[in-house]
């Protein structure tokens, strides 16, 4: 991991936190509590992907707050449970043992890929390089750590007599070479003893890798240099000047790829994989790992995009595995009417995203009723009623809907402030924004300015029965019987409120510095310690649980109103918007993001619709609700059974696609009896 990611990840951990206990208060509601979040945007996963191996016809990606996905194919890729929020910096394999290491000197190991188990060492140090050969893996990081082992199970820090921090390490022509900051190399041919070496700049180096015939080392700047042996070291021109965070490739072909980079070298000088001149060039994107196939290059980085290369006739073209939406979305509301119920999210460049089911989303076409109405749009926020559906975004951009799929814009528009606010009062609609603007119409084409007592940008509604409360910059807070007559409350602060809402019988407000603001009328505000001084942006409830969500993925719950507890997503990125539909939270922020989380989980038993025993292994087809999490539990005798606790808990399974459906193969079923019994339970 760079320098530079490296320091974003540590700024950024707060993101992706741990264990989360609770006491769900008022009715007895099972909740999933912390949410289990799942990705419904950008597709396949949305994670920061820091390595990415290809080996034994399996792919494996390693990225941010824990996450590990597995593929067959690369383009269908599987969630592992790991049961760790730590950045997962590096992977390798000992033997057929797959090592994971990362943040606070978090080592993962598998052999079979499903389960993973904790080979961590007592240090903060961050190990974010990995290299092994037949019989020795060797990790390095921070305070120049560097950890060996025979077996990813017992491990030694080695004494060296250096204090670099090393970023990366690789193994070739029977030496393993390391590399860290201010152009620091150093090699060692047992993982002991460390000999140091000159590499001719001060760069910081972010990788380096064994090509085959040599090891190649990569830093910002664009800078490069290679060495047949890792002794001596040969500068390397790229002909660019970005930040370059990975290495991939063989003798014959090689890889380069960072920050808006991607560089592809065969017989001749680097070619530039971003170059619009390309019949398919690959997206211009920061890319922080890469690995080969043996006949394509895949690249992986920000929000998980992967690009794939293919070459025919000596012609290299990219594509990338789903075309998924990454612009930055800015709220998120569930709007329903007589004839549908849909999620709506909107953001950069007039994107406005639907979803019936908060899994699949489709992108909606903009008006085409006026110049304004353009994709220059930035939309920053979503609501209405059940008759008619409201946008609104900068320079006064209102657009309306019956449904979500045909919009019109208000034109000319009503204003030139920026707007944000969208409400509905039960007689009106109300749009709220920049220069203390309040505009407020009958039918969401009409609307008229109405007098108020602030300057700043008012951002977001709320309704009581006491009337309608609108807070925004600076503090402010606005008060109104009738949306028509306005008063300033006092609020006890001069942070920006970024959402208002109105929920267990309670207005909570958020903002900046990791501001909570709650009151029962309105008038009287209270402070509450929320725990971060993270952004937050937006309040949601689901029963008795209340969630916030704010910059850097946080994401804080509590069942009071009072307590807050920061759960983090499986992400660090920044989330601007909440929504709720039944028991289901969904959460969109910047690149695109959509999580998803069944925080009430499905009751409906989960059924076997289909079994078949194939060369002594039993073959499930399940069905149920998507994103319904079960437990399948087996005997072999029936008789004598006393409720649920003769049963063993089973295996932890999910119906992951937007269908509701599961084809598993139990692989653990083979010599079985002559009798065996199967029940699914919902794990909640």
């Amino acid at each position: 991991m760079s320098e530079r990611l490296r320091e974003t990840a540590r700024r950024l951990a707060a993101g992706c936190l741990g264990l989360l206990l609770l006491a769900a208060a008022g009715p007895a509601t099972a909740f999933n509590l912390p949410p289990v979040w799942r990705w419904s945007n950008p597709q396949p996963n949305g994670a920061d992907i820091y390595a990415l191996l290809s080996s034994r016809g399996t792919y494996i990606e390693t990225g941010e707050c824990g996450q590990i996905f597995e593929s067959s194919d690369g383009l269908t890729w599987n969630p592992a449970t790991t049961g760790t929020t730590n950045d997962l910096c590096a992977a390798g394999y000992l033997g057929g043992r797959l090592v994971v290491t990362g943040a606070n000197g978090k080592i993962l190991i598998s052999d079979d890929l499903a389960t993973f188990y904790d080979s961590s060492q007592a240090t903060t140090d961050w190990l974010v390089g990995l290299a092994a050969n037949s019989n020795l893996v060797v990790a390095v990081g921070d305070n120049a750590a560097i950890y060996t082992s025979t077996n990813a199970v017992n491990w030694t820090r080695q004494s060296v007599g250096f204090n670099n921090w090393l970023s990366s390490v690789a193994y070739g022509t029977n030496t393993f070479v390391t590399v860290g900051a201010s152009g620091f190399i150093a090699t060692s041919a047992n993982g002991t003893t460390w000999t140091t070496r000159s590499s001719g700049t001060t760069a910081y180096f972010n990788c380096v890798a064994w090509l085959g015939d040599r090891f190649l080392a990569v830093a910002g700047g664009g800078v490069a240099v290679s060495s047949p042996n890792g002794t001596s070291w040969t500068t390397v021109s790229t002909g660019v000047t970005n930040d370059l965070y990975v290495v991939a490739g063989t003798n014959s072909s090689r890889l380069l790829a960072g920050d808006s980079a991607l560089l592809l070298q065969g017989a001749g000088s680097y070619a530039n994989q971003l170059a619009t001149s390309l019949a398919a060039p690959a997206p211009a994107w920061p890319y922080y790992a890469a690995t080969w196939n043996g006949s394509n290059y895949l690249v992986a980085g920000l929000t998980g995009l992967l690009a794939v290369s293919a070459t025919s006739n000596n012609i290299t073209s990219w594509t990338t595995s789903t075309n998924s939406y990454r612009s930055w979305l800015w709220q998120v509301a569930h709007l329903q009417n007589a004839t549908q119920t849909n999620y709506l999210a909107v953001g950069n460049y007039g994107t406005i995203l639907s979803s019936a089911n908060g899994i699949n989303w489709e992108v909606e076409l903009p008006p085409t009723n006026a110049v304004t109405a353009t994709t220059n749009a930035v939309l920053l926020g979503v609501g209405g009623s059940t008759n008619l559906f409201l946008i609104a975004g900068s320079r006064g951009t209102v657009w309306w809907a019956t449904n979500a799929y045909l919009w019109k814009a208000v034109t000319p528009a009503p204003t030139t402030n920026d707007l944000s606010g969208v409400w509905y009062d039960g007689t009106r609609y109300l749009l709220s924004g920049g220069n203390g603007t309040i505009l407020a119409s009958a039918n969401g084409t009409n609307w008229v300015a109405r007098t108020t007592p602030a300057t700043g940008f008012l951002t977001s509604f709320a309704q009581t029965t006491n009337g309608v409360v609108v807070v925004g910059q600076s503090g402010t807070i606005l008060t109104s019987p009738n949306s028509t007559n306005w008063t300033r409350q006092t609020s006890g602060t001069t942070n920006w409120l970024s959402q208002v809402a109105y929920v267990n019988n309670k207005l909570i407000a958020v903002g900046q510095n990791g501001t909570i603001l709650t009151s029962a009328n309105g008038t009287a505000w209270t402070t509450v310690a929320s725990g971060t001084t993270n952004w937050l942006n937006s309040v949601a409830a689901i029963s008795g649980a209340l969630f916030i969500a704010g910059n850097q993925g946080t994401l804080l719950i509590s069942t009071n109103g009072i307590n807050w507890i920061n759960s983090g997503t499986i992400t660090k990125q920044s989330l601007y918007g909440l929504a709720v539909n039944g028991g289901q939270l969904v959460a969109v922020g910047v690149n695109g993001i959509i999580l998803r989380s069944q925080v009430i989980p499905a009751t409906t038993p989960v059924a076997i619709t289909g079994y078949s025993l194939k060369s002594g292994q039993s073959v499930f087809l399940f069905t149920g609700q998507p994103d319904q999490r079960f437990y399948l539990q087996s005997t072999n005798n029936l008789a004598g059974l006393k409720g649920n606790a003769a049963w063993p808990q089973g295996t932890l399974l999910e119906l992951f696609d937007s269908y509701g459906t599961l084809l598993y193969l139990d692989s653990g079923s083979t010599n079985l009896s002559p009798s065996r019994f199967y029940r699914t339970v919902t794990a909640n």
